[in-house]
């Protein structure tokens, strides 16, 4: 038996993009395809990880001299590759850039490789798991062209259909008044006992997002999510203070280091770090950790392919309890996990399909990840050169 996953032999990197048949769109942007990154590591043992992150094919030609560094390092060690990175980008700030997103999908790989070393999957690398279910909500209900209600609402009513127990919706796009309305109409629709959550995507300045707070104060929204600019921190403290729904953000922002002045200074009431951006699982577990000691809840972002929801779902696994009592419940002392439901055929086509049951999906008991490449689909739709390394 071998007793080491290896070094890093080499690190492929492609930048993939899907055309959408129909665009949605959000308050900053409609969008017509859906894109990620995905980084394949091998060893000199022939162990294969896999990870990804955010960005574009000019992120993917910075990622490279990244990558550079840690070719024929030791891949057991990710501690040491990971701070190997920070020491060549701390000084400069550059850990918050492309590096964080190269950072996160290599420590993703990294560990993917480590499970299948040990046979285990990563929940087990990280303790062992609390549980094997993670509690997930619906991501949809964006904007559609014309901005028509009643597909909205079906929309809604299908998520309801299935299993979910909560949905995000988007405001930001339209006059306050009017996304006020759409809000009333959706919790009308999918009556009193499902979460609602808002979500405006940076769209307002303090007193905006406290005036649309006011205005959607009877629908039980369970939390509003980035009214103001993520790194605005000032804004979103003074909109957390005031309003009378729980106010969540932090999907951007990069590394613990980031996050470690959001949640000491209480700028959201709930933080919703992505895999794909924070740094990994490593740095994931760190923000998670911190998070707990200071009482914030955290629910994770998630927008990428069945690589980072995989991720996502292991760290979620090991996530102790809030505060614990003798009832234990999604969104009020237990983390729940966003589960993307808009259109993406790479996320649908790259690995299998999560089961949802009782608004819930299984976290990966396979080694690794738990999951399988659709090799063929990295080339069905990458755009430009594979970045070999």
């Amino acid at each position: 038996m071998l007793n080491s996953t290896g070094t890093i032999q080499s690190i492929e990197i492609r930048y993939l993009e899907a055309k959408l048949d129909k665009p949605f769109g959000w308050s900053q942007r409609w969008t017509t395809s859906r894109s990620i990154i995905i980084l394949k590591l091998t060893t000199s043992e022939n162990y294969v990880g896999w990870g990804e992150t955010y960005g574009s094919y000019n992120t993917c030609l910075e990622m490279k001299s990244l990558a550079e560094l840690v070719v024929g390092h030791d891949s057991d060690n990710i501690n040491k590759i990971n701070n190997k990175i920070f020491d060549q980008t701390f000084q400069s700030h550059a850990f918050a850039g492309a590096t964080s997103s190269f950072l996160s999908a290599l420590d993703i790989a990294l560990y993917d490789i480590r499970g299948k070393f040990l046979n285990e999957p990563i929940s087990t690398l990280l303790g062992g798991s609390l549980r094997r279910n993670i509690p997930v909500y619906a991501t949809g209900l964006y904007y559609l062209e014309g901005f028509p209600i009643k597909p909205h609402l079906d929309e809604a009513l299908g998520y309801v259909e299935k299993g979910f127990k909560g949905m995000k919706m988007k405001i930001g796009g339209l006059p306050i008044i009017d996304d006020a309305k759409r809000v009333n109409q959706t919790r009308e629709a999918i009556g009193p006992n499902i979460k609602l959550m808002i979500d405006a995507n940076e769209a307002y300045d303090k007193r905006t997002a406290l005036e649309m707070s006011e205005l959607v104060s009877e629908d039980k929204i369970t939390w509003f999510e980035e009214p103001c600019p993520s790194r605005d921190f000032h804004s979103n403290r003074y909109v957390t203070e005031n309003s009378k729904i729980p106010i969540s953000g932090g999907e951007s922002l990069h590394t613990s280091l980031e996050f470690s002045r959001v949640i000491s200074e209480n700028v959201f009431d709930i933080i919703q770090p992505d895999i794909c951006s924070v740094g990994g699982v490593s740095e994931m577990r760190k923000v998670g950790n911190m998070a707990n000691s200071f009482g914030v809840k955290i629910n994770p972002h998630f927008w990428g392919t069945g690589i980072s929801f995989a991720a996502v779902l292991h760290c979620m696994s090991v996530q102790p309890i809030l505060n614990n009592s003798q009832i234990n419940s999604p969104y009020e002392n237990q983390s729940v996990l966003e589960f993307d439901q808009t259109p993406h055929p790479i996320r649908d086509e790259l690995t299998d399909r999560f089961i949802l049951k009782n608004s819930s999906v299984e976290v990966p008991q396979k080694p690794g990840l738990g999951i399988e490449i659709n090799e063929e689909v990295l080339d069905k739709y990458i755009k430009g050169e594979i970045i070999n390394v």
